[in-house]
């Protein structure tokens, strides 16, 4: 397998740290969906988004998946029901998938304020809407502080709530360490410092990049 796109995004890292916790082999094709790299990533994937997860030839001839958690899911299934860090059916899975849409959805505004910093112009900034969207992520992330049961969100299971949400972690303690180390996420915090410290995360260092030169704190 083949997975394409830089590690400096939380959606490619998330899908990376999950191969390694699988123990999937793959290679890496580092490549971002801006400037140079655009057209490399467009030749993939029509709307030139990362990650895309390219099969075996001796799986699936010529097939790209798209989208992280299409790719997990992918993934989940290639790893059997008794490995996969998403539940198969029934309460439990739609307990990962509420926390998992909440983890996205919160990454997702982060994301979107960062943009709006880092590619227009300071004078130009619209703030009431960078506000919103930082709301947003402080108000979803307090929420699954609530939710963490401990030592896992889901009690005695690790979960890929639990691995996407310390990628998240991470990347917005990095990029807008202002907003984060104000959270009162104890919890949180103590699970992302937790799993960067194992195999498969040391294995995906975050890498770092332009977008966040701009931004302040």
């Amino acid at each position: 397998m083949k997975l394409i796109g830089r590690y400096s995004s939380p959606f490619v890292r998330r899908v990376a740290v999950t191969l390694q916790h699988y123990k999937m082999a793959y290679e890496h094709q580092s490549v971002m969906p801006f400037g140079d790299g655009r057209a490399d990533v467009g030749r993939l994937n029509p709307i030139a988004r990362v990650p895309i997860l390219q099969l075996d030839a001796n799986d699936v001839q010529g097939e790209m998946l798209f989208d992280s958690a299409a790719i997990l899911d992918h993934l989940d299934e290639a790893a059997g029901p008794d490995r996969a860090l998403v539940p198969r059916s029934g309460k439990s899975r739609r307990d990962v998938l509420a926390r998992l849409a909440i983890a996205l959805g919160s990454n997702e505004k982060l994301v979107t304020a960062l943009y709006e910093r880092h590619f227009r112009p300071k004078e130009i900034w619209y703030q009431p809407w960078i506000d919103a969207c930082e709301q947003q992520v402080r108000d979803g992330y307090l929420w699954l502080e609530d939710q963490f049961i401990g030592p896992w969100f889901m009690g005695e299971t690790m979960t890929q709530a639990d691995l996407t949400t310390a990628v998240f972690w991470t990347f917005g303690m990095t990029k807008r360490p202002g907003i984060f180390a104000k959270l009162n996420c104890p919890k949180l915090r103590a699970l992302g410092e937790r799993l960067e410290a194992t195999p498969a995360f040391q294995a995906v260092p975050l890498e770092t990049e332009m977008l966040s030169s701009q931004l302040g704190d």
